[in-house]
């Protein structure tokens, strides 16, 4: 047999079995995750088959798309050589897949948990430097308070031009 041939064989064995491993531990242990997001454990089960479906799409459709090794095999070194990149770039595209599914579902489940939070408390007023705190109870001001802005920048002294200090304002006291 041609070494191109098993190097071909063997990549596609080897990918195939990978890729099979990571996607029946995604189903087992992805379940628990999208349960906790979606909190409908039909609809979780659903998304969990279906995620495991697109993701046996994408790395084998890859897997298929880069099995072919462009420059010629003439010993076993080379044929390693090209069979461990080629798996590495499995490794990679597997990984990738693997970490924007939980980039999307850790952001879905973040959005769903902020709307199921009780909405935050506003100030009942604010303190300015130096004034003492309050002592019993404070009126609290009814919900929604208007937000506060910031203060606006004095303007320029007149006749300075723009806010810089004056000469004599930057020698050391005599």
């Amino acid at each position: 047999m041609d070494l191109k041939l098993g190097t071909y064989l063997l990549y596609l064995l080897v990918s195939i079995v990978l890729t099979v491993w990571v996607a029946r531990t995604l189903l087992k242990n992805g379940q628990v995750f999208l349960d906790d997001a979606f909190e409908d454990e039909r609809l979780a089960h659903s998304v969990n088959h279906l995620l495991v479906v697109g993701f046996y799409l994408l790395n084998l459709g890859y897997v298929a798309v880069a099995l072919k090794i462009g420059q010629p095999i003439l010993d076993g070194s080379e044929a390693m050589e090209a069979l461990a990149m080629k798996i590495g770039l499995v490794l990679l595209v597997l990984g990738g897949m693997h970490f924007f599914n939980l980039f999307v579902l850790s952001r879905f489940r973040r959005r769903r948990m902020l709307e199921k939070a009780a909405p935050p408390v506003a100030p009942a007023r604010m303190l300015g430097p130096g004034m003492p705190l309050p002592v019993g109870p404070v009126p609290v001001a009814p919900y929604p308070v208007a937000p506060m802005r910031a203060a606006a920048p004095p303007p320029p002294a007149p006749g300075r031009g723009p806010a810089r200090p004056a000469p004599d304002d930057l020698e050391p006291p005599r």
